[in-house]
């Protein structure tokens, strides 16, 4: 048994298709067969239930996967160990944000990390919540950045800074700069998705205000800031948007922010790694600046 086989392993399980991962791992799909089949030998034990259309686990191989991954998890541990010893801050960093910290925070402190590291790359990725917290314990990346609480032992959260929500719309529309909680829910509104920490902290705080979040009128649903930016200067309806990217809209003079009274629309940003995970060098330097920008233990 060897890392290779162990790697072929665990990406035929995700991929659920040899040929896929042969393309992921830049292998040839008979030497992704091979691997697999001197595995299942020396294992004396089927991993894989094979079909014409798609490969599935096995029980024992559902059971095996968890030490594969294990095994090659304590591998990459040891090797940033080691790279830690060389203190090599050089390499790509793999970021997820969600769309307010994407727009807002990470453009400023990619900006100073590099004034210091100026051999790191960067690979940003905006996204809900739900997939940055996904992609932290998948490994997919190391440094998340979110606008909601989250409830994981796996998952290690630093609080960083108060954002506040506002409603944004066209002049035209005649809403008063303080809308009372009937006025924002005659609003038609162009929201982003389910996924959204900002709609989640929206309809959180009509929870809190005992107002069913359902009653909201809901014009559109996009998964975009542009698109919703671009929908809102047309006079669609309105938006939710942190108060922290509205400073290029309201250079606009037909744009308007309005507060809701009644409803507490303030919520932290928080900075997420893994919990269970050595940072490598890269992200453990990209943590301490953080640490040291917002005084964070």
């Amino acid at each position: 048994m060897d890392f290779k086989q162990l790697e072929a392993f665990i990406m035929v399980a995700k991929l659920r298709s040899f040929s896929k991962a042969a393309n992921a791992i830049y292998l040839s799909q008979p030497t992704i067969s091979s691997n697999i089949a001197s595995l299942e030998k020396e294992l004396e034990i089927q991993l894989f239930d094979r079909t014409s259309k798609e490969v599935n686990l096995t029980p024992a191989g559902e059971l095996f996967l968890e030490y594969a991954t294990d095994i090659i998890n304590t591998r990459n541990n040891s090797i940033v160990e080691m790279s830690n010893f060389n203190n090599n801050i050089s390499g790509r960093l793999n970021i997820s944000a969600s769309t307010t910290p994407c727009n807002a925070i990470l453009p400023g402190l990619i900006k100073k990390f590099n004034d210091t590291y100026a051999n790191v790359k960067f690979n940003i990725k905006e996204q809900g919540s739900v997939g940055i917290i996904k992609d932290i314990l998948e490994l997919n990346c190391e440094i998340g950045l979110v606008g909601t609480t989250v409830h994981n032992n796996k998952i290690r959260s630093y609080d960083i800074m108060e954002d506040e929500l506002v409603i944004v719309s066209k002049k035209e529309l005649g809403l008063p700069t303080v809308l009372t909680i009937d006025e924002l829910l005659n609003c038609d509104f162009i929201i982003r998705e389910k996924e959204s920490a900002t709609r989640k902290t929206l309809e959180t705080a009509l929870d809190e205000a005992n107002l069913d979040n359902h009653k909201l009128k809901v014009l559109c649903e996009v998964n975009n800031l542009d698109a919703q930016i671009k929908m809102l200067k047309l006079g669609l309806g309105v938006v939710i948007l942190s108060k922290a990217l509205c400073e290029d809209l309201l250079k606009d003079e037909n744009m308007q922010i309005s507060t809701v009274d009644g409803l507490n629309l303030k919520r932290s940003m928080y900075l997420v790694v893994s919990a269970k995970r050595t940072l490598t060098p890269i992200a453990t330097a990209f943590l301490n600046m953080c640490k040291e920008v917002y005084n964070l233990e």
